[in-house]
């Protein structure tokens, strides 16, 4: 039977079937990939205008560096929102970006009058001058370039806006002459908490016409600084020692400072030995800050925060009686009549107004719904409280900026207004069921967490895997709130088939003093029993396979991991980043290390020597079984190297199972550089699939650190891959051979794509008429014109009951590469015009063709995608549709990938494909 006679009696056939099958489109969803976690949009800060009707924010990205186009840089970008314009009362909120460089941003603040915006960039300042660090700039509303206002050799650290004309600006001191000596002398060497060596932090008056002034000549460090309504005073808060991380011995002191003569005056603290987030009210009458509360004398390693309210009019301070014990989650923004807060609750939030006299009112109202609950951080408000900036987000909803309207006579949501759309893809992607657990723990206290479910996971399913991830801190808690990181890349986990459970043990904060003080002297005696509890519910509810358990986390969580298989050896696969093992060394090798040794183990080592041993995993470490796979920046200041070291050393002379050791040059405690990002995902990715989800063996993860991706030996074991029927390629559909499709990115999306080109042997499945030549089975079906590629797209989709198609020209044109099969990998040079017809005329001539198998040559492997796909650089051009019916796109056999006769112009002709050399791939939206 002919193609069209047969395609005509499929297509009366089958009719019915497919307007059944297809009434309903197929709901898209594309796999999440290492390049969604780290390319991922961040929100950095935002501000509001003063009277509240224009925002403010930074949105980051890894961008190109401009120095370096092969490295990329951590970018920031500032978008301004006019809440007034009717805009924000629409879908659809028209953010104006602002800048357009690849630098980094920090701080931003509207001035008094709202007509300019001031924010810190350590863009390069223009001119003779260098400076180092972030400078201050300033970009005028009304249009225009942002300037410089600061050339320091220093960076700032801190601004605030004194008047329409003026800021304040906190930076360390010049260099003094002996550090100019030295530095010239190439000396590098660093005095530890040496003054001499850590020059103070001033106050300097920055105009916005004019040279910056120096205002204060203190000897102090000061961290933060807020100017009052009136730019007459401004309040700081300074460090006092050089060496109070470490041992928490001198705190820091808060002054009042007179901006006309630079003196100042030291201000009650209501007993705080540490705090944050001074802020002055509207009015000027007062500063609110968030104490860090501890019961503890000395130490503050487990603290909640809460609201704090200096009266400029007493000179006294007073901790505000909220009515609510687990804390602060942030600290207090004023308002008129009192400040905006969000309470701690566990893994939700509860945003409320705080009277000046205490107590507190519940933010709610019908245009917040629910959504108050994930509403985890204000990072700006208006004075008269009426307009806020509140960033939102859930386990399974990512992070955006919303604006809200408030009436703060009844503390109602009047509004609520996303005005940010960062991750856009992500909404293609599957976002798996969270839930909140309680269960018992510890001394039979009740312990919160979330169970992060496996995607696509059907109740009634078949236990899963799952991977315990335990928090840093210890004071920390995990959040029902977007936290998907090179840290913790869960969803990729979650993709994989697994449960993720995070749980927030004793010691966390987010539950009150008494929870988070728990802990104190008896690190690891209350937290491993919650977090084997955890699992053990999960078990016990018939989820999560007991014998198919990991664990993995950084820092704290690191610790605990490295902990857990010290005391059970049920786990199969363990990551641990950033941990300690030996407590003794770590004491003095920390840059916090006395303040939280001696708080959670009770004094310094030689006190308690025998109690830092019995609480160090590292002398059980040569029993452990449990294969580990450990990270550590090589400058880590806060958990040292050496613990990895000493992890890895014991484990592998020991020999009872297998450990690998990453080191990170260069980098501290949080991996900066999006290569070593890559590389810790990309490790803890393979480490599970070989040893928890028992997907790839020895022998593979050994090819796979020796072999190139791109190399011929890697496309011969990918080729391997494919699904073959009778010895060719492709599958068999109810006895009918026809192609594999399998997922490709193809820009921003993904498609369900043929493995290779429609090979001879499918297309005689559809013709019957059509002869193979001897030996060409698998070779690509050529000679085609569009209608007759379009004729087989209609035959398959019926045959397989599926929507397909050929690609349209724009995801043809993304999906093609270069390198393959060409006509100048024949020539091993690029082909000019004459060259390329002659050639081409001649081959012609002879009945040679240098068509090949289709998977020939190197696949194309996405992250995470499920199997590669090949000839997308060559071999056949491939049909593809647009507006004005199709054309053949992609590199050829026979074609030069001299980009000049590629994309038109003088001797394109030469190098459009023969017909002989045009084929077709078939591609389909993913399927649910």
């Amino acid at each position: 039977m002919s193609p069209s006679r047969l395609r005509l009696a499929l297509t009366l056939c089958l009719l019915p079937m497919l307007l059944c099958s297809f009434g309903a489109a197929f709901a898209a969803q594309q796999p999440w990939t290492v390049d969604d976690l780290l390319n991922q949009e961040s929100l950095g800060t935002a501000a509001l205008s003063t009277d509240g009707k224009l925002a403010a924010y930074t949105v980051s990205r890894w961008e190109a560096d401009k120095e370096d186009k092969g490295k990329k840089r951590r970018a920031h970008q500032l978008y301004l929102v006019d809440l007034e314009s009717g805009a924000a009362a629409s879908d659809d909120v028209t953010a104006t970006k602002l800048t357009h460089g690849g630098e980094r941003i920090g701080s931003i603040a509207f001035s008094p009058d709202g007509m300019s915006l001031a924010f810190t960039s350590d863009r390069d300042v223009p001119g003779p001058t260098k400076t180092k660090g972030s400078q201050l700039w300033l970009l005028p509303l009304s249009g225009g370039e942002a300037r410089p206002l600061t050339r320091f050799s220093r960076g700032v650290q801190s601004f605030d806006w004194v008047d329409d004309d003026s800021l304040l600006v906190a930076r360390a001191e010049s260099a003094s002459g002996l550090e100019r000596r030295r530095k010239g002398l190439g000396d590098t060497t660093r005095s530890v908490d040496d003054p001499l060596d850590s020059p103070p932090v001033r106050l300097w008056r920055v105009p916005l016409d004019g040279r910056p002034e120096r205002l204060t000549l203190n000897d102090d460090w000061i961290q933060q600084l807020d100017v009052d309504p009136a730019g007459k005073r401004a309040v700081i808060y300074a460090s006092n020692s050089l060496s109070y991380v470490f041992d928490s011995k001198v705190p820091p002191t808060a002054w009042i400072v007179d901006l006309e003569t630079g003196e100042r005056t030291a201000i009650d603290l209501a007993g705080s030995r540490s705090a944050g987030g001074f802020r002055w009210s509207p009015d000027g009458g007062s500063v609110w800050f968030s104490q860090n509360h501890s019961t503890h004398p000395i130490y503050r390693s487990a603290t909640i925060a809460r609201p704090v309210r200096w009266d400029a009019a007493s000179g006294r301070a007073e901790v505000l009686d909220t009515g609510w014990s687990r804390g602060l989650g942030g600290s207090p923004m004023p308002v008129s009549g009192g400040a905006l807060a969000v309470f701690d609750d566990g893994v939700f939030a509860r945003p409320v107004l705080i009277p000046e006299t205490g107590g507190h009112r519940p933010l709610d109202g019908e245009a917040a719904g629910e959504d108050l609950r994930y509403g985890h951080r204000i990072l700006a408000a208006s004075d008269d409280g009426r307009s806020v900036l509140w960033v939102m987000s859930a386990s399974d909803r990512p992070t955006q900026l919303y604006a809200a309207r408030l009436d703060t006579a009844r503390t109602g949501v009047e509004a609520m207004q996303q005005l940010t759309k960062l991750n856009e893809s992500f909404e293609s992607k599957p976002m798996p069921r969270v839930e909140v657990l309680h269960f018992q723990g510890a001394e039979g206290d009740q312990v919160e967490g979330l169970l992060h479910y496996p995607v696509g996971w059907q109740d009634g399913d078949a236990p899963a895997p799952l991977v315990l991830a335990p928090h840093g801190g210890p004071a920390s808690h995990d959040r029902h709130a977007w936290d998907f990181r090179w840290s913790y890349p869960n969803l990729l986990l979650q993709q994989r088939g697994a449960f993720v459970l995070e749980v927030n043990y004793h010691g966390s904060d987010g539950y009150g003093i008494a929870w988070a003080e728990s802990i104190e002297t008896r690190y690891y005696e209350l937290e491993i029993p919650d977090l084997e509890a955890g699992v053990d519910h999960v078990i016990e509810r018939g989820l999560a396979d007991p014998e198919r358990l990991a664990v993995a986390g950084w820092s704290n969580g690191g610790i605990l991991a490295a902990k857990l298989i010290t005391v059970t050896d049920r786990y199969r696969a363990a990551i641990i980043g950033a941990a300690d093992v030996e407590w003794v060394s770590d004491w003095a090798n920390v840059d916090f290390g006395g303040s939280f040794d001696n708080y959670y183990f009770g004094g310094p080592p030689w006190e308690r020597l025998d109690h830092y041993l019995e609480k160090s995993p590292f002398f059980q470490l040569p029993e452990v079984t449990t294969p580990a796979l450990v990270h550590t920046g090589t400058e880590d200041r806060a958990v040292p190297p050496h613990q990895s070291w000493s992890i890895f050393r014991v484990m592998q002379q020991v020999e009872k199972t297998d450990v690998k050791l990453l080191l990170y040059p260069g980098e501290g405690h949080g991996l900066r550089k999006l290569g070593h990002q890559r590389r810790k995902v990309e490790e803890d990715m393979a480490w599970m699939d070989r040893y928890l989800f028992a997907t790839q063996d020895e022998g593979s993860a050994a090819f796979e650190r020796v072999v190139p991706e791109d190399s011929l030996l890697a496309a011969k074991l990918a080729r391997g891959e494919a699904a073959t029927s009778n010895g060719v390629f492709g599958r068999l559909a109810d006895g009918v051979l026809v192609p594999e499709l399998v997922p490709l990115k193809v820009g921003d999306t993904f498609l369900d794509v043929g493995r290779f080109e429609v090979t001879r042997a499918q297309w005689a499945a559809f013709d019957s008429d059509y002869a193979i030549a001897p030996g060409t089975d698998d070779h690509p079906i050529t000679g085609l014109s569009l209608e007759e590629a379009k004729g087989y797209v209609e035959w398959l989709a019926a045959r397989l009951g599926r929507e397909l198609r050929l690609p349209t020209t724009a995801e043809a044109d993304k999906m093609a590469g270069s390198g393959g099969n060409t006509l100048d990998r024949w020539l091993g040079h690029k082909a000019n015009p004459d060259d390329a017809t002659s050639i081409r005329r001649t081959l012609s001539q002879r009945g040679i063709s240098l068509l090949e198998s289709v998977g020939s040559g190197s696949p194309r492997r996405d992250h995470d995608a499920a199997a590669a796909v090949f000839d997308l650089d060559g071999n056949a051009a491939e049909w593809a549709t647009d507006d004005d019916g199709g054309r053949a796109v992609g590199p050829s056999a026979d074609r030069s990938s001299n980009e000049a006769l590629f994309e038109g112009g003088e001797g394109h002709e030469a190098n459009e494909p023969q017909t002989d050399y045009v084929g077709l791939r078939v591609v389909a939206e993913p399927a649910v």
